[in-house]
C-alpha cells in the first residue's frame, strides 16, 4: 500500500511538473509573440535598432520564432546587409520549410550575393513544391535571360503555361526572346494569339510597337488606341502613340496627347524630357505651335509643383520657345519651395542673365553669394556682369577682383584670364586706359595669344587718342596684336574689322580694304560702325560710288538701333562723300 501510494505521489508530482513546464513554455511563446508585434511596429515606424533588439528578445523567449528571423532579414535587406539577410532567412526557412515567402526571398538574396547555383537550385525546388506560383518561374527567367540562356527561358515559359494556363508573364517573355532573335513574325504571332484569347493592353501596346518598328503607322496607331481603350493611363501605349504621331507629323493631335501625358504624375520626368527633345528637333513643329507647347510644359510643372527638376526643365524649354515671362514665373514658383537651394538659385541666376534682367540679377546674385559663401565663385561673375551692364563700373571691378585670390587658389587660369580681361574693359569704359592696359598685360601673361584680349587691346591702343593718330610704335604693337587675333579666329568679323582699321591708320588703305571686305562678308554688314569704317576706307581710295552705298547701309542700321548720334554722324559723312562724288563727276566731264 505504501509502495502504491509512493508511486501515486511520484506520478502526481511528475504531472504537476509537466503542467508547470507547459505553462512556462506557453508563457515564453506568448512573450516572444508580444516582442515580435512590438518589433513589427518599430520597423514600420523606421526604428530599425529598436526592432532588432525586440526581435532578439523574441528569439530568446522562443528560439523557434521563424517570423522574428524573417523580420531580422527584412531589416538587413533595408540596410543592404545581404549576407546577414541570407543568414536570417536560412534560419527562418529551417524552422518552417513550408513557407514559400521565406524561401522565395532567400532565392532573391542568393542572386544579390551572386550565389547563382544556390538560387537556381532553390527556385527549381520551389517550382516542384509550388507549381502554380509564378514568382519562382520569373525569378529563374531573370537569371537565365541576361546570360543568354534563352532556351531555358522558353522551357520555363512553357512550364508556367502548363501549370496555370495562358498568362501574361509567359507571353511577354516569349515576345522578348523572339524580338531579341529578330524573329518578328513569331513575336507578333505570340502576342496576337494571346490577345485573341484575353484582350490585354500590354499585348496591344507591344503589337503597336512591332508595327511601329515596321513603319506601319496606321496599324501601330490602331493597336495603341485599343490598348488605351482598355487602360487609358497605360504609359507605354500613350508614349508609343505620341512617338508615331510625331513621326507622321500630326503635330496638333500629338499635342493633345502630350498635354495629358505631361499632367500624369506617374509618368517619369525622363520620359517627358525625351518627348520634348524629340518634338523640338523639328522647328516646323514648334515654331507655329509655341503657345500650345507652352501649355503642355506648364502641365508638367503643375502636376508636382515642388519638383525642382521638372520646373527647371520646363523653364529651359519655355525659354527655348521664347516664353520668357512664363519661364520666369515657373522659376519664381519653385523658388518659393526652395529659396535657399543652390541648384534652384543657380538656374534662376542663369535665366536672369540670359534674359538680360540686369537690375534683378545684380541683387539676386549678391544674395546668393551671401547665402553660399563657399560657392561665391559660382555667382560673382553674374553679379559683376549685371553691374557692368548697368554702367556701375567701380562696383563691377570690385566684384570681379573680390574673387581673384580664390580663383588663383583653384588655379583656374581660364577664369582668372576672364577676370583680368573684363576688368581691363571696364577701366577702358572709365577712360583709364593706363590701368586697363595693365590688366590686359596680366591676361596676356596667362595666354599670350588670347584673341579677345588681343583684339580689344589693339583697338584701344589704336583709337585711344581722338585728337591725333597713335605713334608709329603704338601702331606697330597694335597691328601685331590684331594680326595674331585674326590668325587665331579665322572669319571673326570683329577681329577682321580691328585689323583692317589699324592697317588703314598705318597708311595701308588697299590692304585695309581687302580685310574689311572680309569683315563685311562674315557678318559685319549688320554693324553700322563696321560699315561706316569700310566707307571711310573706300572714301580715302576715292571709290566714292561704293562709299555712298555703304554709308547708306550704315545709316539704315544706325536708324534701326535708334542711335540718333550715330545717325547724325553717318549722315554728315554721307553728305561729304556725295559732294566729293559730284566733284569727281564734274572733273571727269571736264576732261572729256
Amino acid at each position: 500500500m505504501r509502495k502504491l501510494t509512493a508511486i501515486a505521489i511520484c506520478t502526481a508530482l511528475l504531472f504537476l511538473a509537466g503542467l508547470n513546464f507547459s505553462r512556462a513554455q506557453d508563457l515564453s511563446v506568448s512573450k516572444s509573440d508580444s516582442c515580435l508585434i512590438d518589433a513589427t511596429l518599430a520597423f514600420n515606424n523606421f526604428q530599425e535598432n529598436k526592432a532588432v533588439e525586440l526581435c532578439r528578445k523574441a528569439i530568446e523567449f522562443n528560439p523557434e520564432n521563424d517570423a522574428a528571423y524573417y523580420l531580422l532579414a527584412k531589416i538587413s535587406i533595408a540596410e543592404q546587409d545581404y549576407l546577414n539577410a541570407e543568414k536570417m532567412l536560412k534560419a527562418a526557412s529551417d524552422i518552417d520549410s513550408s513557407n514559400y515567402y521565406y524561401l522565395a526571398t532567400l532565392g532573391a538574396i542568393y542572386v544579390q550575393n551572386k550565389d547563382l547555383p544556390s538560387a537556381v537550385r532553390l527556385h527549381e525546388s520551389l517550382i516542384k513544391k509550388f507549381p502554380t506560383k509564378e514568382d519562382s518561374y520569373i525569378s529563374l527567367m531573370e537569371i537565365y535571360y541576361p546570360r543568354g540562356q534563352v532556351d531555358k527561358v522558353m522551357e520555363l515559359a512553357d512550364k508556367l503555361e502548363k501549370a496555370i494556363g495562358p498568362n501574361q508573364q509567359s507571353t511577354m517573355i516569349k515576345y522578348r526572346v523572339y524580338c531579341s532573335r529578330r524573329q518578328t513574325d513569331k513575336a507578333m504571332r505570340v502576342l496576337m494569339e494571346a490577345d485573341s484569347l484575353t484582350p490585354n493592353h500590354v499585348y496591344e501596346s507591344s503589337i503597336g510597337d512591332l508595327y511601329n518598328s515596321q513603319g506601319k503607322d496606321s496599324l501601330a496607331l490602331l493597336y495603341y488606341s485599343k490598348a488605351l481603350a482598355l487602360e487609358p493611363d497605360y504609359l507605354p501605349a500613350l508614349y508609343g502613340k505620341m512617338q508615331t504621331l510625331l513621326m507622321i507629323k500630326n503635330f496638333r493631335l500629338f499635342l493633345s496627347y502630350l498635354k495629358i501625358f505631361m499632367g500624369m504624375p506617374h509618368a517619369s520626368l525622363e520620359m517627358k524630357k525625351s518627348l520634348l527633345q524629340d518634338a523640338t528637333k523639328n522647328p516646323l513643329f514648334y515654331d507655329p505651335l509655341k503657345e500650345q507647347m507652352a501649355d503642355c510644359i506648364l502641365e508638367m510643372t503643375k502636376v508636382n509643383p515642388s519638383d525642382s527638376a521638372a520646373a527647371i526643365t520646363g523653364a529651359i524649354y519655355l525659354s527655348k520657345f521664347g516664353n520668357f515671362e512664363k519661364a520666369g514665373k515657373v522659376l519664381d514658383d519653385i523658388l518659393k519651395y526652395y529659396p535657399e537651394d543652390p541648384y534652384v538659385r543657380g538656374n534662376m541666376t542663369s535665366f536672369l542673365y540670359s534674359t538680360q534682367n540686369w537690375e534683378r540679377l545684380e541683387g539676386f546674385a549678391d544674395t546668393s553669394m551671401r547665402l553660399f559663401p563657399s560657392q561665391a565663385i559660382e555667382f560673382f561673375q553674374f553679379k559683376g556682369f549685371a553691374e557692368f551692364n548697368l554702367g556701375k563700373y567701380d562696383q563691377a571691378i570690385q566684384t570681379f577682383l573680390s574673387q581673384e585670390k580664390a580663383v588663383k587658389k583653384l588655379k583656374d587660369t581660364t577664369l582668372l584670364l576672364q577676370i583680368y580681361s573684363l576688368v581691363g574693359d571696364m577701366y577702358h569704359e572709365k577712360n583709364d586706359d593706363k590701368t586697363a592696359f595693365r590688366y590686359y598685360d596680366k591676361a596676356l601673361k596667362i595666354d599670350p595669344e588670347n584673341a579677345p584680349v588681343l583684339n580689344n587691346y589693339a583697338w584701344y591702343i589704336a583709337t585711344a587718342r581722338t585728337d591725333a593718330l597713335p605713334s608709329k610704335k603704338d601702331l606697330k604693337r597694335a597691328l601685331a596684336m590684331a594680326q595674331t587675333a585674326v590668325k587665331k579666329t579665322s572669319g571673326e568679323y570683329h577681329n577682321l574689322d580691328t585689323y583692317a582699321w589699324i592697317l588703314f591708320l598705318d597708311g595701308n588703305a588697299e590692304e585695309a580694304k581687302k580685310i574689311m571686305q572680309q569683315a563685311v562678308a562674315y557678318g559685319g554688314n549688320e554693324d553700322s560702325g563696321i560699315l561706316t569704317r569700310y566707307s571711310d576706307i573706300l572714301t580715302s581710295l576715292e571709290e566714292y560710288d561704293l562709299a555712298v552705298m555703304y554709308y547708306g547701309k550704315a545709316l539704315l542700321k544706325a536708324a534701326e538701333s535708334g542711335n540718333q548720334a550715330e545717325v547724325d554722324k553717318i549722315s554728315a559723312r554721307l553728305e561729304r562723300v556725295k559732294a566729293l562724288q559730284e566733284d569727281a563727276s564734274e572733273k571727269a566731264l571736264e576732261k572729256k
